[in-house]
This record gives C-alpha cells, structure tokens and sequence, in this order.
C-alpha cells in the first residue's frame, strides 16, 4: 500500500501517529504545555459562569462593590491567562522546531545515502522542495494546528457540558450546528487535502526548474533563452497558482459553510432564550451566559473547520515526505561487514559480471571476466556507451552486479562497509565539481582532520598551490557555486589534490585532462603520475593519446571487453581499437 493510500485508509490524522515517534523524546515539555493549554481552557470556561454572577448578583442586587471585586479579579484572572499562554505558545513552537528539524535531518539523512541512480530519476529541485516547504507546513500543523484541535475539542466539549447542565431545552437548539458542521468539514476537506498535494507538485516543479536555470546559467544565456525559461517557470507558477484558487475556493467554502451553521445556531439560541426570559423562566445573566457559551461553541467549530484543512494539506505533505524516509535504500554496508587484510593492495577482480540499469532495459555489461594487479595501470577505452564508466562505478558501488562479482583484494565489494570501501577509491572525474565554500574547504573534503601541511604538501603536488597562493585570501578563498570562479584546469588541480588527502589505494581517473588546455593539461597530467604512484589504476580513456603508457589497454564494444593489451599490441591487432584511435591522431586506418 502506498504512503497515500495507508494516510487514506487511516484517516487525515494517519500521518500525525507517523510523527508520534519523533515527537515523543519531547513529551515532557509536551505534558506540561497540555497541563497549561488545560489550566487556559478551564479559565475561557469559567468566564461566562463570572458573567452570570456579575449580572445577576451585582445588577440585580444592585451591589456596586460585588460588582469591583469581580471586575477586579477578572483583571488577576487574565493576568494569569496571558503568562499561560505564553508559556504554553513557547513550549509547543520549541517542540516542532526540534520535531521538523529531525525530520529534515533524517529526510537529508536518507537522500545522501541513495545511490545515483535514485537522483538520476529525480529532480534536484523536487527534493529541495520536501526539505523546505513540505517540512514548513507540517511545522505549521504541529505548531498552531494540533494544539488548537485539542484547545478547541476542548472547549467545543466543555462548553456542551455546562449548556447542558444550564438548560438542556437551548442545549438542543446549540447543537444543530455540529453536524452540519462535520458534514460540510468531511466534504471539503478531501478536497483540500487532493488540491494542497497538487499545489506542493506544482511547486516542487518551479523549484526544479529555478534550479536547472541557475546551475546552467551560462547555457541559457549564451542561446538567450532568458524570455523562454522565464515562461517555462511562469507556466508552471502560473499552475500552482490556479491550484491555490481551486484551494483558496474549497477552503472559503467550508468556511463560510461552518460560519452560517454557527452562528445561525446562536440566532436561534439568542431568539428561544428571548422567548424564555420574555416568559421568566430564564434570568437575563443565565441567558447571557449561555450565549457566551454558545459563542464559544460556534467559535470552537468554525476554528475546528480551518484546523481540519490545515490537516489535509499537511497531510498531503506528509504523503511527499514518507515517500522519501519509506524508500528503501539500494545499496548499503552488510549488517556484519568484512574488514580488508592489512596491507591493503588495491587488486581488483570482476568475474562474470553481468549489469543492467533496469530490469527492462539492454545489458550495459555482459560477462565481464577481468583482474586489475596491485600496482599496475589498466586503460579502458570503447565508444561511447560501451560500459566504461558503468564498470568503473561497480567498484565503488555506486550500482551493484546483477550477477556476478567484484571482489577487492578478494573480498566481494559487497561484503565491505560502504565507509572502509569508499576510503579506499579515489575518483577524479572528468568535471570536477567544487563546493561553494572556500580552497581549502574544498581540499580538505578528502581527510577532514587534514592539518595545514598536508593542505600545502598537496596543493604543491597537485600543482595548486602556484595559483591558490596568488588568491587575496589564499586557501580561504572562497570558489563560488561549484568552482565556478576557477578555470577548468584549477578545478581540476584542485581534485586531484584533494584525492591526494584521501591517501586511497585504487584510482579511477575518468580521462581527467581530456577537457583542457595544452598547458593545463600538462600540469594535471604531472599531478596525475605523482597521485598514481604505488597505486593500482583504471583510466576511463576518452582520448586514447593518454593511455598509451598504460600497462594493458582494455577495449570495450557493447559491454564485452572484446581485445586487451599494450598500445602497440592493439594498434597492430584489434580493429576496434584502430577505429578509436586513428581519427584522433589523423593517420590513416588500417587496411
């Protein structure tokens, strides 16, 4: 079943039981701020019972210092009122604040830890979406929702109570209200709960959209699509607005509904209480006082309404929010991990490996059989889509086998912590992306307890430290939105400096200068044979001029490595291989 057919099922309050677990390490500010909103209820309840005494006592007695000692202690009464609520209005925000910033952390928490093949089917921006604004309208529910549900339930039963011990005859005429009340409550809030879920799409995809913009910024402005993406984030704008008025329409009507049904009701108990004091059957201060009870009866259910679809909004965004803590995660550390053996060597063995993206889609690798010895440089080069990258990524595990296995240094990747594993794989892509924090935040990243020596020691292997130190503020200088202050060829220098922090025993360098200038490249490419000294190596080779001192060159067609061997061997043998590399060299192809 899914998320929103289990809070379907369960009724609008199915996702507040959901959230009993996180709320509950907080019940002890929780009880005493239920005990405070109990001590203010009991204080609105008793006023009208004051009132009646005020008037019956001080008027019709004609007792002018009854009448000061009442007026003074509703002053003391209130007086208390007000310091009630606010201690219990700061109790309850102090709860859901802590409440929903768990609950972005564990949102967070679970996304950082899907494998990317979860964020390839999903929208960046979507995901943004959950943290913040799904998670704001629950905040807003736990905060001034539910405590108002159970002050109003609350009064709405306590009122009934001492109408009913006041005059059962209007008691009868009060209540007429409530279940056109609840009839009209249940309509329009499914109605409100579908729209708000919509309305929280709607955004989620102008968000994503923003997002796209603002990252490919340079992209939409040298084509000088300004005027059409500002459409296309209008356009669907435009779409979460026309779902707001739908909600807007659905909201007021239930509104207004409930408002009639309320205070039609104190019309008919303002008329029959009337009839009863014109009969002397009532006095004026009980008549009073049970309008002021049925005031707040009325009052009670019209809050009750707005409450209830304040419920079914958050409930649609609770639907979004569980459907993230509720996805499982693919690809996780075993229960009982394994642990390397001490020296780590880096060697690395598939064997028979077979892996598809989905279930439905072609091979990308079929029976791959292959050993990558401690120490030596293994090349693989192919055409595009021939299964390089998706090879290297199995190491990682960025995606898992579908049959098969890859073991390192003969221990199934699988039956290591994703932790130990990841630890000992250093990746240089062939586009780095940098945070957005400083130099050395950046650096750093690769051993977090990194001192200023290994930054400088590495900075200067990497050939960094020649331009970071022109930086005004040096390794504090901050890189802009994913390096973008930086020339390809630092960000670069800068990757293969903060792998270098990392100290792994495997690399896999994703053809790491193949996007660069002839001087940037021959300076990344020195910091390359210094990174993949005494370490095993696998080159995703785009331009295969790079890979020709590589140890074994293995060539990849349709997922199947289909020739290996040294550069010279392959120019001579494999005619896939000549086929990648003669157009870029432009000698002629083989005959």
């Amino acid at each position: 079943m899914s998320n929103e057919e289990r809070l379907t099922a369960k009724g609008t309050m199915g996702f507040l039981r959901r959230l009993g677990p996180r709320v509950r390490p907080y019940r002890a500010p929780l009880l005493l701020a239920g005990v405070l909103m109990f001590c203010s209820v009991g204080i609105g309840l008793a006023f009208p019972l004051i009132v009646r005494e005020l008037l019956d006592a001080a008027f019709l007695a004609e007792d002018g210092a009854l009448l000061n000692r009442i007026a003074l202690g509703l002053l003391l009464l209130f007086a208390a009122l007000a310091v009630i609520n606010f201690l219990q209005s700061y109790l309850t925000a102090s709860v859901s604040e802590k409440v929903v910033a768990d609950l972005r952390r564990d949102i967070f928490g679970s996304l950082v830890c899907q494998p990317p093949g979860f964020f390839a089917k999903r929208r960046v921006g979507e995901l943004s979406s959950r943290l913040a604004s799904d998670s704001g309208l629950i905040q807003g529910v736990l905060r001034f929702g539910v405590p108002e549900i159970i002050r109003q339930v609350t009064f709405l039963i306590g009122a009934l109570v001492l109408v009913t011990i006041t005059h059962p005859r209007l008691t009868l005429v009060t209540l007429t209200a409530i279940p056109i009340a609840a009839s009209v409550g249940w309509f329009f809030g499914r109605r409100v709960r579908r729209l708000s879920t919509r309305i929280q799409d709607r955004l989620a995809d102008a968000v994503a959209r923003a997002e796209q913009v603002f990252t490919q910024i340079r992209t939409v402005q040298s084509f000088t699509r300004e005027r059409y993406e500002n459409e296309a984030y209008s356009s669907a704008i435009n779409q979460a607005r026309d779902e707001g008025l739908r909600r807007a329409m659905a909201r007021a009507s239930l509104t207004g509904a409930v408002t009639f049904a309320a205070f039609g009701a104190i019309v008919m108990v303002l008329w029959e209480g009337g009839r009863l004091v014109l009969a002397g059957a009532l006095t004026p201060g009980t008549l009073v006082a049970f309008l002021l009870y049925a005031v707040t009866i009325s009052g009670a259910i019209t809050s009750l309404a707005g409450f209830w679809a304040n419920l079914q909004e958050a409930a649609g965004a609770a639907r979004r929010i569980f459907e993230i803590l509720d996805h499982p995660v693919a690809i996780k550390s075993p229960i009982n991990p394994r642990v390397l053996p001490t020296p780590v060597r880096g060697e690395i063995r598939y064997e028979g490996v077979t892996f598809r993206y989905e279930p439905d889609l072609p091979k990308v690798l079929d029976g791959i059989d292959l050993v990558l010895e401690e120490g030596a440089t293994v090349a693989l080069v192919g055409s595009s889509g021939s299964g390089k990258s998706t090879l290297a990524s199995l190491i990682p595990r960025f995606f898992d086998v579908e049959e098969g296995s890859v073991t390192f240094d003969g221990i199934d990747v699988r039956d290591l912590s994703l932790e130990e594993l990841r630890s000992r794989v250093g990746i240089v892509p062939q586009e780095p992306m940098l945070f957005a924090g400083t130099v050395r935040e950046n650096l750093v990243y690769g051993n977090l307890n990194a001192s200023q020596a290994e930054i400088e020691e590495v900075s200067r292997a990497a050939h960094a430290a020649e331009f970071i130190e022109t930086f005004p503020d040096g390794y504090d200088q901050v890189v802009g939105e994913r390096g973008v202050t930086l020339s390809a060829g630092q960000r670069q220098r800068i990757a293969i400096a903060r792998v270098m922090l990392e100290r792994p025993k495997l690399l896999i360098l994703d053809e790491a200068s193949s996007s660069l200038d002839s001087e940037s490249e021959a300076l990344v490419q020195d910091a390359l044979e210094r990174l993949m000294r005494d370490r095993t190596t696998l080159v995703i080779a785009h331009r295969l001029s790079t890979v020709i001192r590589s140890d074994r060159i293995l060539v990849l067609d349709q997922g199947r490595i289909v020739d290996e061997g040294t550069h010279r061997d392959l120019l001579e043998r494999s005619e896939v291989y000549d086929r990648l590399y003669r157009p870029q060299t432009h000698e002629p192809a083989l005959p």
